[in-house]
């Protein structure tokens, strides 16, 4: 009987003793319980410099055309726009230098002389600095807004006013060089340790644009206000250390 009690006692000692840590340990506040934060998927690059090119489909826009025979109606055609350009991250800002090409389309003005009675032929150049605020990480995916100010080099060519006869020496080519703003947002996902994968949305203000033939004659000019481009563009990053 001496020999039994002896055994459970024992038992009973290992048992307590086997406890107690698990006891202690739920005695602790969940705070203070050590959490393992998951690694990130690729290692941020020391350096933060980056190199970047876009392609773009602008939804482009023109407000109104001021000329001698008043617009009733005036298009400014979907066009295509390339991006190149080098920036600086650091955690969760970002900045970068683009220049940016607009494809040359043709405008048109309708007046109540005729349709197109006024159209040229017009692109755009941008250089603009850009801001740009990470807004956290979600399974690999960094959703970000920005702002961009800069300059826009307009160009405009092949002027054509209907009711003038064509000139033998052909339009003048008129340019202008415009303040310019952007605003944008989008997403990005690092498919690769130096590679970024960028989707956006960008509006473009491009100012405005003056055309004519030079042939002298009053009225012979035409001037195409407030041109922009609501811009979808796709594009890569790409990380240097």
């Amino acid at each position: 009987m001496i020999q039994v009690k002896a055994f459970l006692t024992g038992c009973g000692a290992l048992a307590l003793a086997a406890t107690a840590p698990l006891a202690a340990h739920a005695a602790d506040m969940p705070a203070n319980w050590p959490v393992e934060n998951p690694k990130p998927h690729f290692a941020e690059l020391l350096s933060g410099w980056y190199l970047r090119g876009d392609v773009g489909y602008r939804f482009n826009n023109v407000d109104a055309v001021e000329s001698f025979t008043p617009a009733t109606g005036q298009s400014y055609p979907d066009s295509l726009g390339l991006t190149a350009g080098a920036g600086l991250k650091y955690q969760w800002f970002r900045a970068d230098v683009t220049v940016d090409f607009g494809a040359p389309v043709r405008m048109r003005a309708d007046t109540a002389l005729g349709p197109s009675q006024y159209s040229t032929r017009v692109d755009a150049v941008s250089v603009l600095a850009n801001a740009y605020i990470d807004l956290g990480t979600w399974w690999g995916f960094t959703p970000y807004v920005g702002a961009g100010v800069g300059a826009s080099y307009l160009r405009s060519k092949d002027y054509v006013d209907a009711s003038l006869p064509p000139s033998p020496l052909g339009s003048l080519v008129t340019h202008t060089t415009n303040f310019s703003w952007a605003w944008m947002a989008g997403v990005s996902y690092q498919i690769a340790p130096t590679w970024v994968v960028d989707v956006g949305y960008r509006h473009l203000d491009l100012g405005d644009i003056a055309s004519t033939t030079g042939s002298g004659v009053v009225g012979d000019s035409t001037l195409w206000k407030s041109l922009s481009t609501d811009e979808v563009r796709v594009g890569v990053r790409m990380l240097l250390d």
